[in-house]
């Protein structure tokens, strides 16, 4: 799947939401050997994101990888929808964590695919003012995938049983994966 079709899979199911548009983050196209990157441009911002803390249990370090899809109505931004990935410092085992919008159907599982291969899945944990929560453990097939992938596409179903599907690009996430204690 490409950035573009990406992209309209996110403007598609936040449509179906009722929204005017969703633009998710979209990595920076690289230089081809005919067009040099402008060297005064500012460096793009990384897709995935890393935090660490220790401040819900101060005996052990949680680090997160994330991106999020956002919705820009013009001069308003929303997240629409995150993936996350934890890790506690020195255990092997890894968390994905997804928050995703209103108007979800709940009864339905997530099913999680990279390169449109079904790779897991979610179970659905709650909704507060921020959105709906589902979570999974990660095995060690999701995170082989994950780490050669290229999109990585949340399936899921409408309260009124429309497919919808959000999209996040997964370059960088190794490097950033890597990082993870």
């Amino acid at each position: 799947m490409n950035r573009l079709t990406a992209t309209m899979i996110a403007m598609t199911a936040m449509m179906s939401c009722g929204s005017a548009a969703a633009l998710a983050q979209v990595p920076p196209a690289a230089a081809s050997d005919t067009q040099q990157a402008d060297q005064n441009a500012a460096p793009a911002a990384p897709l995935w994101l890393m935090t660490c803390s220790n401040q819900l249990q101060p005996e052990q370090l949680l680090c997160e990888v994330s991106q999020s899809i956002v919705m820009r109505q013009g001069n308003q931004s929303q997240r629409v929808a995150t993936a996350s990935f934890t890790r506690v410092a020195g255990k092997p085992e890894t968390a994905a964590a997804f928050t995703l919008p209103y108007g979800v159907s709940l009864t339905d599982p997530v099913k999680i695919l990279i390169d449109e291969k079904r790779v897991g899945s979610l179970t659905w944990q709650s909704c507060d003012a921020g959105g709906c929560y589902a979570d999974a453990k990660v095995d060690a097939q999701w995170l082989k995938a994950l780490r050669g992938g290229k999109t990585m596409t949340t399936a899921l179903k409408s309260r009124d049983g429309r497919d919808l599907a959000f999209s996040f690009q997964l370059n960088g996430i190794s490097k950033a994966e890597a990082m993870l204690p």
